[in-house]
């Protein structure tokens, strides 16, 4: 009980702080888009999710656009879309930031995205023919992606790893609900994922939750009575991961006019 309420005292703010952030994006974009309700059900014209920073690789291989790595994980396609990712962020979130402080759930937010978005990037092959399986992967068309879901996964890799990694210093609640208790979770939407090929980025959801795995078997979390204080290492990832995403978001907007 002490090791709960240790851990579920601890702040969230910057789970807060990006759901305030997407949803800011999506009305941006909305408003780009001549503030329509239909477009919040069928999604944004193209020309506002490419202005806005969209995955596209022609965009980054033939323009070098790079930071279409970055923005992707922060705009959303239409409005049940990023509902159905904020709400995910509200619940997975808290425990990231809880368990690993601020600094350390921000960058691995920013990261996992952005694995995420390269994951993608990589596993697109216009002209292919991969097959059942090969298509839960493989996309055969290089048409806009974007959304938070990437960085979700990588949550959830880190959750997953965290119980697996802890589970011997773990109350009993805690072993429930993370490691192998995470798998429902992780299989279940890899199922969906593989149901909805062609539409679902599954690519960007593999390499959001493997680098999530990586991230937490290599880092600490922070225990119940540990010191507040932050190492000035993870405070400067942590800058430099709001500042990158804050340069590539300045990048899209002198590139192109958000008003057409």
């Amino acid at each position: 009980m002490n090791y709960a309420r240790a851990v579920l005292s601890r702040p969230y703010i910057f789970t807060i702080v990006f759901i305030t952030a997407n949803l800011f994006v999506f009305m941006l974009m909305w408003s780009a888009s001549g503030m329509s309700s239909s477009v919040l059900w069928t999604g944004f014209p193209e020309g506002v999710l490419l202005a806005f920073g969209a995955k596209m690789n022609y965009w980054i291989q033939h323009e070098h656009e790079w930071w279409r790595l970055v923005t992707p994980v922060f705009i959303h396609v239409n409005l049940p879309h990023i509902l159905i990712n904020m709400y995910s962020l509200w619940v997975i979130g808290p425990w990231v930031e809880k368990l690993y402080g601020s600094a350390k759930f921000v960058v691995f937010w920013v990261a996992t995205g952005v694995a995420g978005v390269v994951a993608s990037y990589l596993t697109v092959i216009p002209g292919s023919r991969p097959g059942l399986i090969g298509s839960f992967l493989i996309k055969t068309a290089d048409v806009p992606s974007a959304g938070a879901s990437g960085a979700l996964f990588g949550l959830v890799g880190v959750l997953f790893v965290f119980g697996i990694k802890y589970r011997r210093e773990l109350p009993e609640g805690f072993k429930r609900a993370f490691g192998t208790g995470m798998l429902p979770v992780i299989l279940l939407n890899l199922g969906i994922g593989f149901l909805a090929r062609g539409v679902i980025d599954n690519a960007a959801h593999v390499g959001g939750l493997l680098s999530g795995a990586v991230f937490a078997a290599v880092v600490s979390y922070k225990r119940p009575g540990a010191s507040a204080g932050v190492t000035i290492a993870w405070r400067v990832l942590q800058v430099t991961a709001l500042l990158l995403v804050l340069i590539c978001f300045l990048m899209a907007a002198r590139h192109f006019d958000f008003t057409t």
